[in-house]
């Protein structure tokens, strides 16, 4: 009787590792198949299906604003620089627990969040939010 070692077969993850999710993301937003980022990614179809219906409804709404601040319109004055900052950014930051945000896709800190909201009022011709630590790139 030979003893042959049995095949192995190859063992795929059901989910996504979190710092894999933003890679993920923008290759799905760019085009690529869903099949094809399974493999690539090494995880289920099934799951892999899951995250791009989640992904594009996420792309596909119209309004950009935060859920996470109630009807933004303006800066209200009993507003922190950090909500302005998130009802600007719109679905793009989303808060975690820690007192971190996730930024497109990446976590990062308050200054990050308040200067991505400034480039973006800067593209507006808008003023800059004041946020301790940063200075602002024009007057």
């Amino acid at each position: 009787m030979e003893f042959r070692p049995k095949r192995r077969q190859q063992v795929r993850r059901r989910a996504l590792a979190v710092e894999l999710r933003g890679e993920f993301d923008r290759r799905l937003l760019a085009g690529e198949d869903v099949n094809t980022l399974a493999r690539a990614f090494g995880i289920e179809p099934w799951y892999a299906q899951r995250r791009a219906k989640r992904v594009l409804s996420r792309a596909s709404k119209s309004d950009e604003q935060s859920p996470f601040i109630g009807g933004f319109k303006e800066a209200d004055e009993d507003m922190t620089p950090l909500q302005y900052a998130c009802g600007l950014l719109g679905s793009r930051v989303r808060p975690l627990r820690n007192g971190y945000y996730v930024l497109d896709g990446f976590q990062a800190g308050p200054k990050e969040v308040a200067r991505a909201a400034n480039r973006l009022l800067r593209e507006r011709g808008l003023a800059e939010i004041p946020y301790p630590g940063l200075t602002p790139l024009y007057r």
